[in-house]
């Protein structure tokens, strides 16, 4: 990595520190990556519970572009704090379901809306709370094949939050999961929590996204590390801070409610008014606005006697 690259600072995020002073997760938190291969050797990631499910690019290649990316997003949840990466959620326990791989040219090769249902599913069948999607399909009506909405259903059923990027093509546009009810879209911000130009704002995200840091973020690659943008690398920071929550939840006897968390962080989005910008279209969120752990906090009623 350069050293003259400008790295966002993960643990600058509002509440993040205190929020990291109660749990940095716990191991029956388990976030599924529906990604590419991850390099579990790389030293941010040694130490971490991953599990890697099989999937029909399991055994892809690790070191080109895919595992890049697939190794990235694994970094910012879970980084190892005495390691180059800092993880939102470093204890809590991972599943890996490489879903992406790469073309002959290197470039990454898209993922079937069939094989991510499945992938899915089997996320679900193996225990997962959370399911991460830094990836999906430009769509006109944000409308998925029957077979990927099925997945979708089952996983709101079944009490998992699926997170998944809105996308980067800096228009009023949908991706799919991330449009699909009960997905919590994650749009990519600024350090000034000011939306990047990238970032897409179509109108199904207005009652279902929220932004997160999205530029320069500092993940792990195979052997080295790397500063990336874009809103595949806000959505683990979002998947990261709910499985904080949900851990929250478990260290208060509550059990898990990774959709209620969803509600919490949704609610948790800053106004325009507090955030003025030209098109407030473009904040996202329920509020309109960008994830805040400590007011997603406060939102939960059942936190407050322990965090307060």
């Amino acid at each position: 990595m350069s050293q003259k690259q400008i790295v966002f600072n993960i643990s600058a995020i509002a509440g993040l520190r205190k929020l990291w002073s109660y749990t940095k997760g716990d191991y029956r938190i388990c976030i599924a990556i529906l990604d590419a291969p991850v390099d579990r050797s790389h030293p941010s990631l040694i130490a971490t519970e991953l599990t890697t499910v099989k999937t029909l690019v399991s055994n892809s290649n690790q070191r080109g572009v895919a595992s890049q990316h697939g190794t990235h997003i694994a970094s910012v949840i879970f980084g190892q704090h005495n390691s180059s990466i800092q993880g939102i959620a470093p204890n809590c326990r991972g599943l890996i379901a490489p879903i992406f791989t790469e073309n002959i040219n290197g470039t990454l090769a898209p993922c079937s809306q069939i094989d991510l249902a499945r992938a899915i599913l089997q996320a679900v069948q193996q225990g997962a709370n959370i399911i991460n999607i830094s990836g999906g399909q430009l769509t006109p009506s944000g409308e998925a094949y029957p077979i990927l909405a099925d997945a979708v259903r089952y996983c709101q059923e079944n009490n998992v939050l699926i997170v998944a990027a809105a996308g980067n093509e800096g228009c009023n546009c949908l991706h799919i999961p991330g449009a699909l009810p009960s997905v919590l879209a994650v749009g990519a911000m600024d350090s000034r929590g000011r939306p990047l130009d990238f970032s897409n704002w179509g109108d199904r995200y207005q009652t279902q996204g929220i932004l997160a840091p999205g530029e320069n973020i500092l993940g792990a690659i195979p052997g080295s590390t790397v500063v990336s943008s874009g809103t595949s690398y806000a959505t683990p920071i979002v998947s990261g801070i709910a499985a904080l929550l949900l851990s929250l939840q478990l260290k208060q006897g509550q059990k898990p409610n990774p959709h209620a968390v969803r509600a919490a962080l949704l609610k948790s989005a800053i106004t325009c008014e507090e955030q003025p910008i030209p098109d407030c279209r473009r904040l996202l969120g329920e509020n309109i606005g960008f994830v805040s752990p400590g007011a997603a906090r406060s939102n939960f009623a059942f936190f407050t006697p322990f965090l307060s």
